[in-house]
């Protein structure tokens, strides 16, 4: 994160929301720099992104996830396009996996019976470049282009901080799920635009198992539902009973067609590829050793900044993957920067991508 805004005059808030495992503790210490925000109970995402808007003082606020990584060109890009257009308030980023496949929710329509209907029961999914059946993710729109849209996620907002202040933030009513929603319909009621901006992108780690919420999650998800239609649409007590349709046919969509659960994979030790120097990869195993993990790893191969070099490496990466039938690529930073691990990863999509900070210890891997 510390690369991305290494341009920019910026702070960076943590809102801490009653975490138990003391990792507050020792990342305050790590990151003096960094504003450290804690709550003693778990006040839900809206209120603990008021929280720390509360302490912002920039002139644009970027709430981000904390299973996100940001390549170094993406907040300058935000900012710039911010800052060239008057009339827009928010924008959003095209966001990928940890297995870089492109996260559908980082370009929305606004939610109607129809669109949302669709998503629900899989009829988006099936046909996920329809303009009609996937409208609710605008899947007729590049993922690559900038778009004006009516939904970003939560998961990457940067918003204009005088436009935030004018709507006080997020709605504190929803505790999880519906408040990004909320926030951008209510953008738009303002007069204001929100752009998608695809020719940028974020890799977040959480959307590859949102498909595998909890019980009560989901109860947590159609309840926000409710709360978002009661309050944006005039008739909207009587689109209550739909809703609680939809939760049946999604429920029974699951017992018949359940989702694949990427947990599998993801403790499974499968075949390993690490991309770095000499160095890198000497603290790559040494991390794997503690996990007891090293066994995977068939292999290195060095990227340089330098144009030449990288196509020709990443090249053999390719070939070397396909071979060796690699599962997993574990990639050294900064020996390859954010921005070209993200290229990497749309490239070589179904593979999974850890990263290895080199010279910290700390988190070294996106699990």
């Amino acid at each position: 994160m510390k690369k991305a805004i290494e341009q920019l005059s910026a702070e960076i808030i943590i809102v801490d929301n009653a975490s138990e495992d003391n990792s507050i503790e020792q990342l305050s210490s790590l990151f003096p720099d960094i504003r450290f925000i804690r709550s003693a109970e778990n006040i839900g995402f809206a209120r603990a992104n008021n929280l720390g808007l509360s302490h912002a003082k920039g002139r644009y606020v970027l709430f981000l996830n904390p299973d996100t990584l940001v390549p170094e060109n993406t907040l300058v890009h935000c900012v710039h396009f911010l800052a060239q257009h008057d009339n827009c308030a928010a924008v959003g980023v095209r966001m990928i996996n940890g297995f870089g496949h492109y996260l559908p929710e980082s370009k929305r329509a606004k939610p109607t019976l129809l669109n949302t209907f669709f998503k629900l029961t899989g009829a988006a999914a099936l046909f996920p470049q329809s303009g009609l059946f996937n409208r609710y993710a605008l899947g007729h729109l590049s993922t690559h282009e900038q778009h004006p849209i009516q939904v970003l996620a939560g998961a990457f907002m940067m918003v204009k901080k005088n436009v935030l202040d004018q709507l006080q933030g997020f709605d504190p009513d929803f505790f999880m799920y519906g408040e990004d929603v909320d926030l951008s319909v209510r953008i738009h009621q303002l007069g204001h635009t929100i752009y998608y901006l695809g020719d940028v992108c974020i890799v977040h780690y959480k959307g590859q198992s949102s498909r595998n919420r909890t019980q009560k999650q989901n109860h947590i998800f159609y309840k926000a539902m409710r709360l978002f239609v009661n309050k944006h649409y005039t008739a909207g007590s009587l689109l209550v009973p739909f809703i609680f349709l939809v939760q049946w046919i999604a429920a029974l969509r699951k017992l018949f067609f359940p989702p694949l659960s990427v947990m599998p994979l993801l403790n499974r030790a499968g075949t390993a590829f690490i991309v770095g120097d000499t160095k890198a990869y000497r603290q790559a195993i040494s991390i794997l050793e503690k996990r007891a993990q090293t066994a995977i790893v068939t292999g290195s191969i060095a990227v340089h900044e330098t144009g030449d070099q990288q196509s020709s490496s990443l090249t053999d990466l390719t070939t070397l993957c396909r071979q060796q039938q690699v599962k997993q690529i574990i990639i050294c930073i900064p020996d390859l920067s954010v921005q070209e691990a993200t290229q990497i990863m749309e490239r070589l999509k179904g593979l999974f991508f850890r990263f290895v900070f080199v010279g910290s210890e700390s988190l070294p891997f996106n699990n």
